[in-house]
């Protein structure tokens, strides 16, 4: 039963916090240093809860993706893999050199990435720095050029850090690059295809060979159900986002990750003092 209020709490807060610009990875780091998880299982547990985070992406976004097979949009597939490159290489090159599970262990480096997303959230409402020339319309999903796409790509690689929101982080980019707003969410999710399918693909193998240490803490119906409720309230977190990029309001998050970031902080010294 333990086992079963932890894995639905983290699958909850997983599809809650995905596509909300508040950083799915930090909360969850949260909640997994409540439960005392090892690192490890908890990394895993994380992955596989965004299958189901993937599984909505691919449901919300269905006609957008289906629309790609069309001759006219083979260009957005390319800017998605340009754009996927830069998280490819630094998410490969955290885990070979092991700083991965460092970072992803560490409170002080999760509050530092809540208070960076409350600064992107910030800056994209600025309307001096979005990037158009005078006159010049924001750019729509099929407009999207590779500068855009690679420049959203490095931020997506950098928000592999836990706390900074990859939803939050991209779609502000996009939109200070001179992206039109729903476009530029679009842009982030249809991003967001290779970078969390890859992860759990990989993780799943492993689990499935028996070489994850995940497959014994919880069991295959326990997983199963978690994934199912993450892509569930994903889903509607996803439909709650849009909805808020369509209105302009993202910065209402910068407040909540402002306060959340510096209360990690000061609990992390307070924990450090103890010591």
């Amino acid at each position: 039963m333990e086992q079963f209020v932890k894995v639905t709490l983290l699958a909850f807060l997983q599809g809650l916090t995905e596509f909300l610009p508040v950083s799915s990875s930090g909360h969850l780091e949260l909640l997994s240093a409540l439960f005392k998880f090892k690192n490890s299982d908890s990394l895993t547990l994380s992955i596989l809860l965004h299958a189901g985070s993937l599984a909505a992406i691919v449901i919300f976004y269905f006609k957008t993706l289906w629309g790609l097979l069309k001759k006219e949009n083979f260009h957005i597939i390319g800017l998605i893999i340009l754009g996927s490159i830069p998280a490819g290489i630094f998410g490969v090159t955290l885990k070979l050199t092991g700083y991965h599970e460092m970072i992803s262990s560490s409170l002080p480096v999760v509050g530092f990435g809540f208070l960076i997303t409350a600064a992107l959230l910030r800056l994209s409402t600025k309307e001096k720095l979005i990037q158009l020339a005078p006159g010049e319309a924001p750019k729509k999903l099929s407009e999207i050029t590779c500068r855009q796409a690679l420049t959203v790509g490095v931020v997506q690689a950098i928000a592999i850090i836990p706390g900074i929101s990859r939803s939050g982080s991209t779609i502000s980019c996009g939109i200070i690059t001179g992206i039109e707003r729903e476009s530029a969410a679009a842009f982030s999710f249809l991003l967001a295809l290779p970078a969390i399918g890859g992860a759990a693909i990989l993780e799943l193998y492993s689990m499935l060979k028996g070489n994850n240490p995940t497959s014994e803490l919880f069991s295959i119906p326990l997983l199963i159900w978690g994934v199912c409720l993450s892509a569930a309230v994903s889903f509607a977190a996803l439909a709650l986002l849009i909805n808020f990029v369509k209105k302009g309001k993202l910065v209402w998050f910068a407040w909540y990750l402002n306060i959340l970031g510096a209360a990690v902080l000061l609990l992390s010294v307070a924990g450090m003092f103890k010591k």
